[in-house]
């Protein structure tokens, strides 16, 4: 593929950052088995490649699209932190609280009905709409590659 390989190699240190995402921990990412396979799982991790028009968002649970913007934008307007995982965490967790979302699952859990979903549903939420995808490796570590900037257009196009 000589053009994927034009765009990993004009962004060569992006593109080790991107492979290297949950690969230095205990229990490394091992799902990069050879070059060919490399597109179809960080495609959406470059510009050029992303195209959420022609794609189809699997946000599973929370499907209302107003609902979708409003968790988009109060997280781009009042949470978004990238600075440190545990912070970043944090405010995920204050965006849940602010909706009606459990950022605890053993609330959740104990008490489904006294929330309109939980954490991992918000989460979903802002992962497919920066990747259109809803299974990727840590959004933490996408978020922050992908800056402020890039995360903003991307989410201006939902």
């Amino acid at each position: 593929d000589s053009d994927f390989y034009s765009l990993i190699t004009k962004y060569k240190e992006y593109t080790m950052d991107v492979l290297n995402i949950e690969r230095e921990q205990k229990k490394p990412r091992k799902d990069y088995d050879s070059y060919s396979g490399i597109k179809s799982q960080i495609w959406y991790m470059y510009d050029e490649l992303f195209e959420p028009a022609d794609k189809d968002y699997e946000y599973q649970k929370i499907t209302d699209i107003d609902e979708i913007r409003k968790i988009i934008n109060t997280y781009m307007e009042d949470f978004y932190d990238v600075s440190d995982k545990e912070i970043w965490f944090n405010k995920i967790k204050s965006l849940c609280e602010k909706f009606g979302y459990a950022s605890n699952m053993k609330e959740y859990k104990e008490d489904p009905d006294k929330f309109k979903g939980n954490i991992a549903d918000v989460s979903t939420v802002l992962r497919v709409a920066l990747t259109s995808k809803s299974m990727t490796p840590d959004l933490y570590e996408i978020m922050k590659l992908l800056g402020k900037e890039r995360i903003i257009q991307r989410f201006e196009k939902i």
